[in-house]
């Protein structure tokens, strides 16, 4: 069973880690422009719930660690009002990225210039249950 922490456990590495960081900076740098906020080292409640839900679906992501960025992806995870608001973000802090961070701009322009997108994922347990039913 997939449960919520182990969908968690993989952005501990590799690239699904690399894009967890980089969305959390984006989403950060957007906060800290567009919301006043008292306490400087905290996300307003509507970008930390925009923090929570996108680390979520990053961590469920069916391709794994060769997902490419989301721009370029065939897959739509995220609902349509989290995907404007990640527009607004990413509008925002992708152009300022490259002076704050920007090894993470580099490595994010390498990802979205070099990665193609697989194609999109069939349903693996449909998949499974017509191969038994041949057999």
């Amino acid at each position: 069973m997939d449960t919520e922490s182990n969908r968690m456990d993989r952005l501990q590495s590799g690239r699904l880690r690399r894009q967890a960081e980089t969305l959390q900076v984006m989403i950060e740098m957007y906060c800290m422009a567009h919301h006043s906020n008292e306490e400087q080292d905290r996300l307003c409640e509507e970008c930390a719930d925009l923090n929570r839900y996108a680390l979520k679906r990053l961590a469920c992501c069916p391709f794994g660690q060769d997902k490419p960025t989301c721009d370029h992806c065939k897959v739509h995870c995220f609902k349509p009002e989290y995907r404007e608001k990640l527009r607004q973000v990413m509008a925002y802090a992708g152009p300022r990225l490259a002076c704050r961070h920007p090894l993470m701009a580099l490595d994010h322009l390498w990802l979205y210039l070099t990665v193609t997108p697989p194609e999109k994922p069939r349903n693996r347990i449909a998949a499974g249950a017509a191969g038994k039913g041949r057999a």
